[in-house]
């Protein structure tokens, strides 16, 4: 199964994207600064049927990106 990462991932264009991605059969990684923030999103989704989870990364920090899309 192919995943989506969505960096900035929030309850607007990012939910849109992962919606769109996640009908098509894409996993979606719902990459964030607060990932516990992104509980709600997760919840609409799965009740949607799209297998989804979130990651910490600030994109201010090349570290933390490397770090957060290797999870």
């Amino acid at each position: 199964m192919p995943v989506i990462a969505i960096v900035g991932a929030g309850p607007k264009m990012g939910l849109a994207l992962a919606r769109t991605f996640g009908a098509q059969g894409y996993k979606v990684a719902l990459v964030s600064r607060h990932p516990a923030k992104q509980d709600s999103l997760i919840a609409g989704l799965a009740r949607e049927g799209i297998e989804a989870a979130a990651f910490r990364a600030d994109v201010f920090d090349r570290a933390s990106i490397t770090s957060g899309l290797a999870e």
